[in-house]
């Protein structure tokens, strides 16, 4: 009965509603103090109740020998029921994500420590398949990823992914087949790595035991990528 009454709470049913409601399936025709010494609530409340269920359609009630009675909505119209409303809600979807769009722009940071870490933010640039940008492509990227970085490059070019770079001047790192670099001087350049793709931005710190810091945010990835069109505007070819 536990079980039951959790499943029922899950899909919108008050605790008390739903003990009335598995009731009444048990108990058809009942009347309200039937009910009340049944669930061991007092009358008053379950009356209240009971109106609420009546208004959802999930109880209805008929008068027999001057007294009304309570009748609970069948197991597989209770189904019916609840696929209905799903059916109502996935017809308004495209309208609810169009509001979401149209949101203010949220934030979220997150932080990831290690090697480890460091592989699931590129996992996830890589396994998204969109074009980035990035500020400071590292040797220490390559020496501490090995085979790792390999499979990455070797994924991006079958995607189709273009890596546009701002590296360091005589800098020698792998590069993506048919990615566009660019080249500025030691002074300019920041130790750490940015890298800009679809709504995120990555921060890497290379200091042991490396860091990396995921923020999604469109009007910060914006102001990173203006940022990224002033270097690259100065940049070498």
């Amino acid at each position: 009965m536990d079980k039951l009454i959790s499943v029922l709470i899950e899909h919108g049913f008050e605790e008390r509603s739903a003990k009335i409601y598995l009731y009444l399936l048990k108990n058809d025709d009942s009347t309200a103090l039937e009910i009340s010494k049944g669930v061991n609530i007092d009358r008053t409340t379950v009356y209240d109740l009971l109106e609420k269920l009546f208004s959802k359609g999930l109880v209805s009630s008929l008068q027999m020998n001057g007294s009304r009675r309570f009748r609970a909505l069948g197991a597989e119209k209770l189904l019916v029921h609840f696929k209905e409303k799903y059916d109502s809600l996935e017809g308004i979807l495209p309208d609810l994500k169009n509001l979401e769009l149209e949101t203010v722009d949220k934030v979220s940071c997150e932080f990831f420590i290690g090697r480890d870490g460091l592989k699931i933010v590129l996992k996830d640039l890589i396994n998204c398949g969109k074009d980035y940008k990035v500020i400071g492509i590292r040797k220490e990227y390559e020496e501490l990823l090995g085979y790792f970085n390999e499979q990455g490059i070797i994924k991006l070019e079958n995607f189709n992914v273009k890596e546009i770079a701002i590296l360091e001047k005589g800098s020698n790192v792998k590069k993506v087949k048919g990615g566009k670099y660019r080249y500025l001087d030691k002074k300019l350049m920041s130790p750490i790595t940015t890298l800009i793709y679809g709504d995120y931005v990555i921060f890497i710190i290379w200091n042991e035991p490396y860091y990396s810091v995921r923020i999604k945010s469109d009007s910060f990835v914006n102001g990173q990528l203006e940022y990224f069109d002033l270097l690259w505007g100065i940049a070498k070819r």
